[in-house]
């Protein structure tokens, strides 16, 4: 919005006058949400205003528009003194300075409300120092009733101020899910990817402002040519968040940084021995073998559609349903890769699929104690699966299983021939035979009741991670869901998130797991 000079035609000043207008309504519509906040605030038992205002006064806007334009120009004035080239006013230069006028206005209402509380603190003194605070006290009453009988005028107070006082309790945690929406919305969302306008929405619809500090951090990076990604405390606790819903990182699965997208480790194939050898005898030599381990980032991505009425709400509901699905799609995918990965360019090399994995066919063991030709198992079976990976003298620390539900339930109804269940008290803790267990369903159960697990030391697989969650939303795109339907946002109504992630997956040891298919669960 550019600043009429002096001497403008009066079309020029019709049209300052329209923008002014627009500028206008513009800002009545914030006040709106932020009395629509309280109303949500209270309504969800948080701290809220019990007297918001209904209507904004004229003169208000007015007065807060004046003194908004003086802010910006005192700041494009210090701009222009230090050699910045500066173009026409923007409707965002100017939103920013209103925010900045309601956080001062905000803040001397604290100080006085502050003054207020000294006073009376001050008055409730013991009954020994009463001759001793005599004189101050009547000072201070004196200037308690006077503040009383004129109370303090705090402009545009109306706007954003109830007019009740509230109660001062201390700010609830936001949950690092909620957290993740809410970056997502002011960034991708009512910012429009702008971070000068994620900072000002982040402050004025969700009072965050370390999510403010943080958009406004981004905007000296450049960040437009790829996406955003969620500020730097944000992504830390989502993507612990994430990592904590996935079974394999239950299980132990450890997590390395990958910098530059690529991570050779080394490893030792084979190791030295100690021999035995006898008086002036030479010591036999024993070589160690070594070979590696290549990490290269691969992309593991997700589109979450959602209409655009519950992407643009501010709720904490609708933020923690939004977080929700979008954390619960990009763990089932790392989840997958770990497991069923088939390697490649394109995908990690999961367990379930690795050749140089053991892998066991339970319709094979030509064992009746351990599984008929069916590979319907016995109570033994699963202690032979734990011996055959512990002779490998495979670290404990973080043995488990892995299997579905299906299996689950089979292993919980095996009994003794008395009728006692044998694992079902174990199993209602979590654990069997001494080591935890997860349940996923991404492990299936065919049509003929065939289905597998896996069992081993989680935490010789490893995770590398090239960078953190990277989300865009688009509000007018295409995509193709999994069932092959064309979706477009704008006829349907709809907004799409795209979230993206680097990583590959290994097995630092192979020895160190053990999968068993054909294994009949009913």
């Amino acid at each position: 919005m550019a600043i009429p000079k002096k001497g403008t035609a009066p079309a020029g000043r019709k049209s300052m006058k329209m923008e002014a207008d627009e500028l206008t309504e513009k800002i009545k519509a914030c006040v709106k949400e932020a009395l629509d906040e309280q109303a949500e605030a209270k309504a969800e038992g948080e701290e809220g205003t019990e007297d918001a205002v209904a209507e904004v006064a004229p003169a208000d806007i007015s007065g807060l528009i004046e003194d908004a334009m003086a802010v910006v120009a005192e700041k494009r004035k210090s701009r222009k003194e230090a050699g910045e080239e500066l173009g026409d006013v923007t409707a965002e230069e100017v939103m920013e300075a209103v925010g900045e006028i309601i956080d001062a206005t905000e803040g001397e209402a604290k100080e006085d409300d502050g003054v207020e509380e000294e006073v009376k603190e001050d008055e409730e003194v013991t009954d020994e120092a009463k001759g001793r605070k005599a004189a101050a006290r009547k000072h201070q009453t004196k200037s308690a009733r006077k503040s009383a009988a004129s109370p303090v005028q705090r402009k545009y107070s109306s706007i954003y101020m109830s007019r009740t006082t509230p109660t001062s309790t201390a700010k609830k945690s936001v949950p690092p899910a909620i957290q993740l929406a809410r970056a997502i919305k002011c960034l991708d969302v009512f910012g429009k990817h702008d971070p000068d306008a994620a900072s000002f929405y982040a402050q004025r619809k969700y009072d965050d402002a370390d999510m403010a500090r943080e958009f406004k951090a981004l905007s000296a990076t450049n960040p437009a040519a790829g996406g955003y990604l969620i500020p730097e405390i944000y992504l830390d606790q989502i993507i612990e968040l994430l990592y904590s819903k996935t079974v394999i990182f239950e299980l132990g699965a450890q997590k390395v940084p990958m910098a530059n997208g690529n991570l050779n480790i080394p490893k030792m194939t084979g190791g030295a021995r100690a021999t035995w050898g006898g008086e002036a005898r030479k010591i036999a030599k024993t070589q160690p073998t070594y070979g590696n381990i290549r990490l290269s980032a691969k992309r593991l991505e997700a589109i979450v559609p959602q209409t655009r009425e519950l992407l643009m709400s501010t709720n904490y509901s609708a933020d923690q349903l939004f977080a929700n699905d979008l954390t619960r799609r990009m763990e089932l995918g790392l989840d997958f890769g770990a497991m069923f990965g088939k390697g490649g360019e394109f995908q990690p090399l999961g367990v379930f699929t690795d050749k140089e994995v053991e892998h066991v066919d339970a319709k094979t063991l030509s064992n009746e104690d351990l599984a008929d030709s069916n590979g319907k198992i016995t109570a033994d079976f699963p202690v032979f699966v734990r011996s055959k990976v512990l002779a490998k003298n495979v670290d404990d620390n973080k043995l488990g299983w892995a299997f579905n539900s299906v299996l689950e339930g089979y292993l919980m109804n095996l009994k003794t021939t008395t009728g006692a269940y044998i694992y079902r008290d174990e199993m209602n803790t979590g654990k069997l035979l001494g080591f935890p267990y997860r349940v996923s369903n991404q492990i299936t159960t065919d049509t003929t009741g065939l289905t597998e697990l896996a069992f081993g030391n989680w935490a010789d697989l490893l995770v590398g991670e090239q960078m953190g969650l990277e989300t865009y939303t688009t509000l007018d795109g295409s995509w193709v869901d999994e069932e092959g339907n064309q979706h477009n946002a704008f006829e349907e109504n709809l907004a799409a998130t795209r979230a993206l992630m680097y990583v590959d997956i290994a097995a630092r040891h192979k020895e160190s797991f053990l999968h068993v298919k054909n294994i009949k669960a009913f």
